[in-house]
């Protein structure tokens, strides 16, 4: 995943560390530990490719027990909400700053740069949500609110698409997307940087219609 997720690992062992000089209470120091390691581990599942991880994969992932799992989470929804949440966080900063002055072609380019850049360092977050929002009501919940966040950084970065026909307002939020990405990316396996022009490209000839 980068940064984020190892500066997510590393403040969580800063508060388990607080914790220990706080609650020197053994048995709960190690219940907290065995919730952060589940917890790392289907992040860290998901980030390989394992989309819906198992409660045996996350258990061996974690080094414990099924029961173990079971006992901090009431069942594997609960574990991808709570999951997810984090994610949902995290990845925020990959679609945020950014030098977002220029010209309107200069900020079509490098709002789709940095957009392309993000789907591609949390593509497998991304896909697990997709697939897991029809039966999770959580995840389609914050898969909905993140579809939203991306569409205002999208506003924020060119906000003349504010003024465009509903019609064309909706196609450039679809040519900007992590699905017209993947698709294009993936499925037709066409290169990141020929995506970043071909999606430039027909955002661009949005406004001189």
């Amino acid at each position: 995943m980068g940064l984020p997720f190892k500066a997510y690992h590393m403040t969580q062992s800063q508060e388990l560390k607080s914790t220990a000089r706080s609650k020197p209470d053994g048995r709960l120091l190690r219940s907290e530990r065995s919730r952060q390691l589940i917890i790392e581990a289907i992040i860290e599942l998901i980030d390989e490719g394992f989309l819906i991880p198992t409660a045996q994969q996350v258990a061996k992932r974690a080094d414990v027990g099924i029961r173990s799992v079971f006992r901090h989470f009431d069942d594997m929804d609960d574990i991808f909400k709570t999951a997810n949440e984090i994610i949902f966080q995290d990845t925020r900063p990959l679609f945020v700053g950014g030098d977002r002055s220029g010209t309107l072609d200069t900020r079509i380019s490098n709002a789709t740069e940095q957009l392309t850049a993000g789907y591609a360092s949390v593509k497998n977050f991304m896909l697990s949500g997709r697939v897991r929002r029809w039966n999770t009501p959580v995840i389609l919940k914050n898969y909905t609110l993140n579809r939203k966040r991306l569409q205002k950084e999208l506003e924020d970065w060119i906000p003349e698409i504010l003024e465009l026909t509903e019609d064309n307002k909706q196609c450039a939020y679809a040519l900007a997307s992590f699905d017209f990405w993947f698709r294009l990316h993936e499925d037709q396996e066409v290169s990141q940087e020929a995506c970043i022009d071909i999606m430039s490209r027909q955002l661009r000839a949005l406004f001189s219609q």
